[in-house]
């Protein structure tokens, strides 16, 4: 049980965009560039994999959000394919590019908590 509230624990400070180890230091040092070194406790953050994780969580979460709204603003209004791009486009990229950065927290504070590293993932 205690592993799977440190999972948890990983996950909030994750999604805070917060170290995992200590939750005080900033986790990135750019968009989606994990700190050298927490700035706080020092520990080394980008020993923990995020590879397409991120990504593929960002689309279904949007995906799920977003497409229910599209397809019954479709069958209300029938608006024209190109009101429908101009309007669901624009909105679907800044949703999932505002997204992007908490998906990778959450993913490496989960990586974080299961003790899972770049180094134990090549075994």
């Amino acid at each position: 049980m205690a592993g799977s509230s440190r999972i948890a624990e990983g996950v909030r400070r994750g999604l805070r965009l917060r170290c995992p180890q200590c939750g005080e230091g900033p986790l990135f040092a750019g968009y989606l560039k994990v700190a050298p070194c927490c700035a706080s406790c020092g520990a080394d953050n980008r020993i923990y994999p995020a590879d397409d994780a991120p990504p593929y969580l960002t689309l279904f979460l949007v995906g799920h959000l977003l497409l229910p709204f599209m397809f019954w603003s479709d069958r209300a209004w029938a608006p024209a394919l190109w009101v429908q791009f101009a309007i669901w486009l624009p909105l679907i990229a800044v949703v999932s590019i505002a997204t992007l950065p908490f998906m990778k927290g959450a993913v490496i504070g989960f990586a974080w908590g299961a003790g899972v590293t770049r180094e134990s993932a090549r075994q």
